[in-house]
């Protein structure tokens, strides 16, 4: 069933008119009145709904009852990611989502990628990757994606979880026994010698996923997989 993100709180059993992202998503999919949808705003549940009105203009939907559905993993994930290449981090976003990700920081490092122009306009892109894979992948809570920090600052976000350095010299398997866990992958090209110590105090555990070197965008998600 076709699922849509509305930026709202959604009345229940009432006819609504969509908001225009979503009205046009609805015609892209050539979906039609007496269909059914679910609606979900991201701070848990969903609500199913009847489309009842598509022109050119406006899309109403007839919504029903909420109902308290939730596919949230028992581990709470905060994804540090060194920014890598554009539409590499949008992979990574999109993915680590639909794992079930519960938080991610962008994170710049010495040899991560720069953002030109409106660092706020690309948390905006990513905040729209993330919605797009919740409609996709059946979650009903956002993880929230967060403006890019400084290595250096990132630490002060930290405490009360296990810190998870995805480490080359790291161990096999992540021994993280906390329910909470911050995972740490560094950029292309991996942190600086200066990165790595600093990383390497602050981090209980150093997971090394493999025995390959993998790319920046691909460690991470194997990482979510391995510790969900």
């Amino acid at each position: 069933m076709p699922r849509f993100f509305l930026d709202t709180p959604i009345p229940l059993s009432v006819t609504l008119e969509l908001d225009a992202r979503v009205a046009q998503h609805v015609r892209v999919l050539r979906l039609r009145e007496g269909e059914a949808i679910t609606l979900f705003n991201g701070t848990g549940g969903e609500v199913p709904a009847t489309l009842t009105r598509i022109d050119k203009r406006v899309v109403e939907v007839t919504t029903g009852e909420h109902h308290n559905i939730e596919c949230e993993s028992a581990t709470r994930i905060t994804l540090y990611a060194a920014l890598i290449a554009n539409d590499r981090m949008d992979w990574m976003i999109q993915k680590a989502t639909e794992l079930g990700v519960d938080a991610i920081h962008p994170v710049y490092s010495e040899r991560s990628q720069r953002i030109p122009g409106d660092v706020s306009k690309r948390a905006e892109h990513w905040r729209g990757v993330v919605i797009a894979a919740c409609e996709q992948c059946g979650r009903n809570r956002l993880p929230v994606v967060h403006a890019p920090v400084a290595l250096s600052d990132a630490f002060a976000t930290t405490q009360g979880a296990n810190n998870v350095l995805l480490d080359a010299d790291g161990g096999a398997r992540s021994g993280a026994a906390n329910r909470t866990v911050n995972v740490f992958v560094g950029p292309e090209g991996g942190y600086s010698p200066n990165e790595l110590t600093l990383l390497r105090a602050h981090c209980d555990t150093k997971l090394r996923i493999g025995r390959t070197v993998l790319r920046a965008e691909t460690a991470a998600i194997a990482a979510l997989a391995v510790l969900n």
